[in-house]
Order: C-alpha cells, then sequence, then structure tokens
C-alpha cells in the first residue's frame, strides 16, 4: 500500500474518532423552554463597555435630550414584541418621572435579538437642575416574557447647569467675529453652527466635532476653532447669525465681510 494512502486512512480514523470523542455533553444546547434573558450593552465613545452616562444640556437648544441604552437578548427571537421591565432603583435615583425623563421603546421587537432603551431627559419642567444634578439608577426587572441577565444596571446623570463664564477658546476682539458672551449668545451661535455648518462642508463640520467634541466642550483657547477655522465660522456661521438677529450686536465695528 501507498504512503499516501496509509495517512488518508490514519486521517480518517483519527476524525472518526474524535467526532465519536463529542457527546451532547461537549456541546450543550440552548434550552428553549427556558424564560430568555435580556441584559444592558452600552458603549461608549471609545467603544468600551460602560454602566453610567453624564450628561448636561449646555449650550443645546433642545427641552429633550434621548439617551439610547442597546440591550440584547439571550435566547430566542419571537414573532411578537416583549416588553423589557425597566425598573427604577428609587434609593440611588433622584430623578421623578415624567418631570426628569420618561421611559420609551422598552421592548425587544419581533424576531429581534437586540433593542435599544430610550430615556428621554427632560429639561424644562424641574428648575433644580439649574443649579444641581440629578440621578436615574435603572435595572432590569423580570416580567412574564424576560428576565435579567450579566450587565443589568445603569446610571444616568443630568443637569443644566448653565455655563455664565464664556468658555476659554470663545474671542471678543476687534478681529474675533463672535459677539459679547451670554448664556443666550451661545445659544443662537451653536444653533447656527449645527444647521449651516454641515451644509457649508460636512467634511470639515465633522473634523471640527471630533477634534472639539459636541458644543466645543472639548476646545481650548491654544489650537481652538477661532484659532483654527476662524473664516469658515466667520462665513458659515456668524454672517447669517447677524444677518438673523442684529440685536445681539457686535462689540467693536460692523464687519465688512
Amino acid at each position: 500500500m501507498e504512503f499516501k494512502s496509509i495517512k488518508n486512512i490514519l486521517l480518517i480514523t483519527g476524525l472518526a474518532t474524535a467526532a465519536s470523542a463529542c457527546t451532547e455533553d461537549d456541546y450543550k444546547l440552548y434550552d428553549v423552554s427556558q424564560k430568555d434573558s435580556v441584559f444592558f450593552e452600552y458603549r461608549d465613545s471609545k467603544n468600551d463597555l460602560a454602566d453610567e452616562i453624564e450628561y448636561a444640556f449646555n449650550f443645546d437648544i433642545a427641552t429633550v435630550h434621548t439617551i439610547e441604552i442597546p440591550v440584547t437578548l439571550m435566547g430566542m427571537p419571537k414573532d411578537y414584541d416583549r416588553t423589557i421591565n425597566i425598573e427604577v432603583i428609587a434609593d440611588k435615583s433622584t430623578m421623578t418621572e415624567g418631570v426628569n425623563y420618561t421611559i420609551t421603546n422598552n421592548i425587544i421587537a419581533a424576531n429581534a435579538v437586540s433593542g435599544t432603551v430610550k430615556v428621554n431627559l427632560l429639561r424644562d419642567i424641574d428648575p433644580e437642575i439649574l443649579t444641581s444634578a440629578k440621578t436615574l439608577v435603572l435595572t432590569i426587572g423580570e416580567n412574564d416574557d424576560l428576565r435579567s441577565v450579566g450587565e443589568n444596571s445603569f446610571t444616568i446623570t443630568y443637569s443644566d447647569i448653565r455655563p455664565e463664564v464664556r468658555p476659554e477658546w470663545w474671542s471678543v476682539s476687534s478681529t474675533s467675529p463672535m459677539p459679547e458672551y451670554t448664556f443666550e449668545n451661545a445659544q443662537l451661535f451653536f444653533q447656527y453652527f449645527y444647521e449651516y455648518a454641515p451644509k457649508a462642508d460636512i467634511n470639515l463640520f465633522n473634523e471640527m466635532i471630533d477634534k472639539y467634541g459636541d458644543y466645543f466642550v472639548d476646545a481650548a483657547y491654544v489650537q481652538g476653532p477661532l484659532a483654527m477655522y476662524s473664516a469658515f465660522i466667520k462665513n458659515y456661521v456668524c454672517i447669517p447669525l447677524y444677518r438673523d438677529h442684529p440685536e445681539i450686536g457686535w462689540p467693536y465695528s460692523i464687519p465688512e465681510w
């Protein structure tokens, strides 16, 4: 018998032996009779798993901000929607439902293996968030359809403490296109920035957000947006702003743009 044929026989025999050694104990099958489970799977900006998030309305003009918390099913999809029982840990929370937040979309949809729970943070009802932050701690409880497994706690902290002192990067001078700083002027500036800058140059807009963060929270004076993108901001944000809101004035002479 040729050596090649002997090798083939040995290989087939080895595979058969290995296969016979595998039993049901080696490959556990999912028990379809047990109740399916669900867990939080939120990832931060670095794509790391996280169980908490902080949000400040800052210069945002919105009255509601939505936190989206991904959830993952451990089990089998069903052909109907299933409600996720989101519970509040009362002794660790300082938010009030309907005053500080609402919860929506807490379902695993039909035939889905994941979902997104939405926690809507409310801005205009509770005046206390103007001076202090409030916290909400959520967990996943058990109901008729689903139970909790793995990561089942998530903490949200938010506030509307308004920055009365101008940011370091906000320059006011005879050469700056920016108006005198007030919280209201800053809100107007960012309203126009988010409306007009993406239309002017979406790539440059994304570059600025990546570099300085939403509402320029990571910006500083040196290498800041006015140092690096002054012409863009002047032409595509401030000119429309002054055109529509001449009442905010300009602290020096009217710029000839």
